[in-house]
């Protein structure tokens, strides 16, 4: 009796001898059927998982070398107390602005009023948020500060309305553009304003340009 030999074939990738249907190379281990096209080996496999490491510890320097920092920085929330203006400064960017001034529109209150930021630090915006705080400084005594009080809460009782007064704060971006915030001052923020002025001055004896204040408070004499 003679026997029969199996049927052969040659591997797909090696291209040795294997039995015919055979689906796995018994000499590579590569697939002989579909899954053969998608075949990759153990080498390419190592220098895909290294360039793989490789791209993860030099994206980010790559992303610095072609990135430029720049500051988005807005003004929120203006409150004012008194003579206390608070404002919050957001900075979602990666790269610092600057505060570039902040000055009062107003009918009322003499141009020369100064809206002056309390801390000189405050003036440089790092990314993140901060609170920054000015004084309201009108150049008022305390005495007209005390008239035009009751001046306010007499148009507020009466539903008048009462001359706009507005304040502007600008943001300079790193790029130098700039941002402004405007927000206007209600009747009852200028009457607040105009009292704690009156409470202010009521301790200054001479004019202080400094603290606003041209005149002395009540029972005081001017030099």
């Amino acid at each position: 009796m003679v026997e029969r030999e199996n049927p052969q074939t040659v591997c797909k990738q090696c291209s040795l001898q294997i039995p015919q249907g055979a689906k796995l190379c018994s000499h590579c281990s590569s697939y002989q059927d579909w899954r053969s096209s998608f075949s990759v080996s153990t080498t390419v496999l190592a220098l895909a998982t290294a360039f793989v490491s490789v791209i993860g510890l030099t994206g980010p320097t790559i992303f610095k070398l072609f990135h430029r920092p720049y500051s988005k920085a807005r003004l929120i929330m203006p409150a004012l107390d008194g003579t206390i203006l608070r404002v919050v400064a957001v900075n979602s960017g990666d790269a610092p602005a600057t505060l570039a001034g902040a000055r009062m529109h107003s009918n009322y209150l003499a141009p020369a009023t100064k809206v002056r930021l309390r801390n000189d630090d405050d003036a440089i915006i790092p990314p993140g948020s901060k609170l920054l705080t000015f004084d309201i400084v009108p150049l008022l005594d305390e005495d007209t500060s005390y008239r035009d009080s009751l001046e306010i809460m007499g148009s507020i009782i009466s539903n008048k309305d009462t001359p706009k007064t507005d304040i502007v704060i600008g943001l300079q971006q790193s790029d130098g553009s700039l941002g402004i915030l405007t927000f206007d001052i209600d009747a009852n923020d200028m009457l607040n304003l105009l009292r704690a002025n009156a409470d202010r001055c009521s301790a200054i004896k001479e004019p202080n340009f400094v603290n606003g204040c041209i005149g002395a408070g009540s029972g005081h004499s001017l030099r």
